[in-house]
């Protein structure tokens, strides 16, 4: 049985011992491996199938194989590919409460917790503020350390760090295009 998967499926600049399942390469762990054979040589997390090696392999290397065929965007993962053709087929998660709709349920279900439950369980050590998710305290993080002067609102004074921030707010909140 060959563990390394056949030429067509490697590209150039993966090693085939990347794909090597985790018992070959560190023979004291065999029992613990069962579940996730497969190692990353570049920094040792496991998987349990060699495709999910592969697409996570891509992110050390850049390369993007999986292409769109709408629109040509390239993704390291199938499964980014797949969150993202939601985008062309519609936003098939639709809030209950408000009727926002989403490409993907874990969009939908961070967006119910912060928006209607108001759950902010990230806290800003230096300014003491919660955050609904990981992503608006880096950004606060960002604006507060390396954004002398953030994006500001022309309509309401609103700082962001992000300008791309700023245009989601300003099509949102004040309904401009």
């Amino acid at each position: 049985m060959d563990r390394i998967p056949s030429a067509g499926t490697i590209h150039s600049s993966i090693s085939p011992e990347a794909f090597l399942p985790k018992d070959d390469l560190e023979p004291q762990n065999r029992s613990r491996s069962v579940a996730k054979p497969y190692v990353c040589n570049f920094c040792g997390k496991s998987f349990s199938s060699r495709d999910s090696l592969t697409d996570h392999i891509h992110t050390h290397t850049g390369e993007k194989p999986h292409a769109c065929r709408v629109c040509n965007r390239c993704f390291a993962a199938r499964s980014n590919l797949c969150d993202h053709m939601r985008i062309h087929n519609g936003r098939p998660y639709k809030c209950t409460e408000c009727s926002e709709c989403f490409v993907t349920r874990f969009k939908l279900q961070e967006h119910f917790r912060i928006i209607h439950d108001g759950q902010k369980s990230y806290k800003c050590k230096e300014c003491s503020e919660c955050f609904g998710s990981r992503y608006r305290l880096q950004e606060r993080i960002y604006s507060m350390r390396i954004a002398e002067e953030p994006s500001k609102c022309t309509e309401c004074s609103r700082g962001f760090a992000y300008p791309s921030r700023l245009g989601s707010h300003i099509r949102i909140v004040h309904n401009h295009d």
